[in-house]
């Protein structure tokens, strides 16, 4: 009696399987296509900020839903943090890792357009353990065309700042920083210039840096073991009137405070080969004066300075010695 049931259930569904099939085709385009997604921004403002402790506010415009690429998208995203206020995105998208999430592990995909008025991707994916049992996520990052002017504005530098960003970054780390992460970057700045400004830094009190024009600054390094090592450091070009080459290595600790990352400077050792020519050498002379003992004078005015900057701490008054 129950077989019989069951076969006749089924020859039903074989009977009616089209109108089934269009009627769950319509069910899912109602809840893809008609859903009010753009009601949920009060709801989804209240979730973020309630899940973070209030720390992060979010709002957008419009949000999306595409399942066939797994994708959410919202426009015109504005994000406030405790480090960070006014930043825009004219488009995110975010597309989670369906198999990160089937292992109650964060992963997935972001990509943010129009973020100061450059392009961000970031791809996040679950490791293996480490041997003290932390979980470890790799993260790739990358940025084009990123704005230094916006990016002044939105971190709040009191120095005006210009030139294009670009960069690529690759990492193991534990999300929780625990463990000191494994972290190699390259990175590219265009165009950069910096109006004559009146800076003050720890080491030095405060100084007035010169007008500085420089086509191109490149760094490339790598930070493991809480130190950064710099293996490619480039201060502009031979078309610049002040260029030269960066060296070294610094201790640099990320520490978790209260559920921020926090970077700490250590002791550090950096090398530097620099060259400017007579017009910049006259117009930044109270700058450069005191690397007059590590100075070589060149045809035509300009000079020529080589020394090594060393300190035992971050705070700590630097020495400076020749370079041979």
């Amino acid at each position: 009696m129950i077989m019989d049931s069951v076969v006749r259930f089924f020859r039903f569904l074989n009977v009616q399987k089209w109108k089934i099939l269009l009627t769950l085709t319509l069910v899912f385009w109602f809840i893809v296509l008609l859903f009010p997604f753009n009601d949920l921004n009060d709801l989804v403002t209240s979730q973020i900020s309630k899940l973070t402790d209030k720390n992060i506010f979010v709002q957008f415009d419009k949000l999306s839903v595409n399942p066939f690429l797994a994708t959410v998208t919202a426009d015109k995203v504005y994000l406030e943090t405790p480090q960070f206020s006014n930043i825009t995105s004219e488009r995110l998208t975010l597309t989670p890792s369906i198999t990160a999430l089937l292992a109650s592990k964060p992963g997935g995909k972001m990509k943010a357009e129009g973020f100061l008025k450059g392009e961000v991707e970031v791809s996040l994916a679950p490791m293996s353990k480490s041997e003290t049992g932390a979980e470890r996520s790799r993260i790739e990052m990358s940025g084009q065309n990123i704005s230094l002017k916006e990016f002044r504005e939105m971190a709040g530098l009191s120095f005006p700042l210009k030139g294009q960003l670009q960069f690529s970054s690759q990492a193991n780390a534990d999300l929780t920083f625990t463990e000191q992460p494994e972290v190699d970057i390259n990175m590219i700045i265009k165009n950069f210039e910096l109006p004559p400004a009146s800076i003050s830094l720890p080491e030095f009190g405060r100084m007035n840096l010169p007008e500085i024009k420089l086509a191109l600054i490149e760094l490339k390094g790598r930070l493991a073991g809480g130190k950064f090592l710099i293996e490619t450091g480039k201060i502009g070009t031979a078309k610049d009137e002040f260029y030269g080459d960066v060296k070294g290595d610094f201790n640099l600790t990320l520490q978790n405070v209260g559920g921020q990352v926090v970077p700490v400077l250590g002791a550090y050792n950096i090398s530097l080969d620099l060259r400017s020519n007579s017009q910049f050498k006259e117009r930044a002379k109270f700058y450069l004066g005191f690397l007059d003992g590590y100075k070589t004078d060149l045809p035509g005015g300009g000079a020529h300075y080589k020394f090594r900057m060393q300190a035992a701490g971050s705070g700590m008054t630097p020495q400076f010695t020749p370079l041979r």
